[in-house]
């Protein structure tokens, strides 16, 4: 890749890495969840739904903006519309009456995480069809999640203080909105469409038929990513039951994010090294690491050993997930290209979502209701899940699927 054609991408990517920062959508509330729960008093432990339902709201908008941005709608229209949307949902509980129900405010959070499911995929299709390079594509993916949790960081920081005030106040976090809103109307150039890259694409390599049609195995690769997400959530979300000490719960929490910003840096020199290895090893650290972190849960809690094995083992998490998005961009024809981001979100969400139904179901086969008790059995899960992605990659014969593989720096 020459200077030239890196300048040139480095420009492209300024507003794709804003529309990434609109990723940090759950982020910015959790420190008024318990004044929230006040206000409605009979919705008890399930005031949290007021968070893990915008996963579920991202799954039609990542399904439905793969099948007609692009064809139905312009990019550049579609994402706007997309933030837009992000901010008057976003932003609405700062207005909510007290006498509307906790109903309707489960509605403003669907319809918020449908517009961040609709424009969050479209990130990742625009790095797709920009990027040829395959190492500065995993680069460029890597860099995307680090803009999604230097988001989160800054929503969760603000959220903090605006919770001081009231719970109300804490969604204000969302007018961060108008930033990548204000970056993208000047900055963002409308894309080709998938129809027409693969077109040319396929006249440049002397082909007739133009491929468009997303490869099974890649389905194979976003359902690993829903199980590994489901597994590896339990030891996230309970992490506040895990600490003894609160604030320390707090601050572990936010060095995670952080990890997680520095991990997805790291995807581009780490693909570069081990090519489509980079899942199985991210996995399985992943998992053993948490391992470790789960024995020193409950009786055997050592503070310094727990934390070191959760943040390095988070590592594998903040690289598995742009990691997955890396593999099917080298498995998927460019004619499929904002479809496969589409689905890609749909299957990342669905495992955020089964997050909370996975430990309670391990907790329910071990006999318990204690929430660490959870912990150690999803964290052997996801050693398993390892394994079984070494298994997947070894049987993964990238070379068939040359149209996306093999274009690195050296070519």
């Amino acid at each position: 890749m020459t200077s030239e054609v890196k300048q040139k991408v480095g420009k492209a990517m300024v507003p794709i890495m804003a529309i990434y920062a609109l990723g940090a959508s759950q982020g910015g509330i959790n420190a008024g969840l318990a004044t929230m729960g006040a206000s409605f008093p009979d919705v008890g432990a399930n005031v949290a739904y007021v968070v893990s339902i915008v996963a579920l709201g991202m799954i039609p908008g990542g399904l439905l903006t793969g099948i007609l941005t692009g064809k139905v709608i312009k990019y550049r229209t579609s994402i706007v519309t997309a933030i837009i949307l992000y901010l008057i949902s976003g932003c609405f509980p700062i207005f909510f009456n007290d006498s509307w129900s906790f109903a309707a405010l489960l509605v403003s959070r669907f319809i918020f995480g449908f517009a961040v499911g609709w424009c969050y995929p479209l990130a990742q299709a625009l790095v797709f069809k920009t990027v040829d390079d395959e190492n500065q594509r995993a680069t460029w993916l890597g860099a995307g999640w680090a803009f999604v949790n230097i988001g989160s960081a800054i929503m969760e920081f603000a959220g903090g203080y605006l919770a001081i005030i009231s719970w109300k106040m804490c969604f204000c976090v969302y007018l961060l909105g108008i930033v990548p809103l204000l970056v993208v109307i000047p900055l963002l150039k409308e894309p080709k469409t998938d129809e027409v890259q693969a077109a040319e694409r396929a006249a440049a390599h002397g082909e007739r038929q133009v491929k468009a049609k997303i490869p099974p195995i890649a389905f194979v690769y976003m359902i690993f990513l829903t199980l590994t997400t489901g597994f590896a959530m339990p030891t996230i979300l309970y992490c506040s039951f895990i600490v003894p000490d609160s604030a320390f719960a707090g601050i572990l929490l936010s060095v995670m994010t952080f990890v997680g910003a520095v991990s997805g840096m790291t995807l581009g020199p780490v693909y570069k090294a081990i090519g489509k290895w980079t899942l199985p090893v991210s996995v399985l650290e992943l998992g053993i690491l948490y391992c470790v972190a789960a024995f020193f849960v409950g009786p055997n809690w050592n503070a310094v050993p727990y934390a070191a094995a959760f943040l390095i083992g988070h590592w594998g998490f903040a690289v598995v997930i742009p990691g997955t998005a890396d593999m099917i961009t080298n498995l998927t024809p460019i004619g499929a290209a904002t479809r496969a981001m589409g689905w890609n979100t749909v299957f990342h969400q669905l495992g955020c979502f089964i997050g909370t139904p996975v430990a309670t179901t391990i907790l329910m086969l071990v006999g318990s209701q204690n929430p660490m008790d959870c912990v150690m059995p999803a964290s052997i899960c996801l050693v398993v899940m390892g394994v079984l992605y070494c298994i997947l990659a070894a049987s993964t014969k990238m070379e068939k699927y040359g149209e996306n593989y093999g274009k690195s720096s050296a070519d």
